[in-house]
């Protein structure tokens, strides 16, 4: 369950992996969901969204939480130190911005005065709040963000690590 020097625990791999597939799905929803046209779906993808992105909030807080909580791996020893300062700022920095994006969908919410209920979320009610344009632009950093991860998580496996295996998938672990 817990973390050892080597690898991550397996509470950690789950709030990793869980998160990724709801915070990549909220972003392809997003992008859908504000460009197709205004209907019931429309409405019915931004409901969504909310409640999806108020449970990556819950995951978030747990996940901030499991940080002190449980044992993290040291980087690996063969890793490069411009890698591991590079790792190093992109977690930091997807973490600032997961949370960035929380707080400005949040505080759509608040300011159109649909409070934290889903089910009053319509596009035209938070069209016009000012949150919107932080939540637009900070989730372009998100994918941004993202793909450099991804890349050099990749990059990584392929050419010296066992990044995989440390996250729990060991079909491609080295070891």
């Amino acid at each position: 369950m817990k973390g050892s020097s080597t690898q991550y625990g397996r509470i950690a791999q789950l709030f990793h992996w869980l998160s990724m597939l709801l915070i990549v799905g909220l972003a392809i929803g997003g992008t859908i969901m504000t460009r197709i046209d205004s209907t019931a779906q429309q409405t019915q993808m931004y409901q969504m969204h909310v409640t999806v992105g108020l449970v990556v909030l819950l995951l978030t807080v747990a996940r901030v939480v499991w940080i002190f909580i449980d044992k993290r791996p040291a980087p690996p020893a063969e890793m490069k130190a411009a890698q591991k300062t590079a790792f190093a700022a992109n977690h930091l920095l997807l973490y600032l911005v997961i949370i960035l994006m929380v707080v400005s969908g949040v505080a759509m919410l608040l300011l159109s005065g649909v409070g934290l209920s889903p089910a009053g979320v319509t596009p035209a009610g938070i069209e016009n709040v000012p949150p919107r344009t932080v939540h637009d632009v900070v989730s372009k950093l998100f994918m941004l963000l993202f793909v450099m991860h991804l890349a050099g998580v990749i990059m990584y496996q392929v050419r010296e690590g066992d990044t995989f295996g440390r996250m729990g998938i060991p079909w491609f672990s080295k070891s």
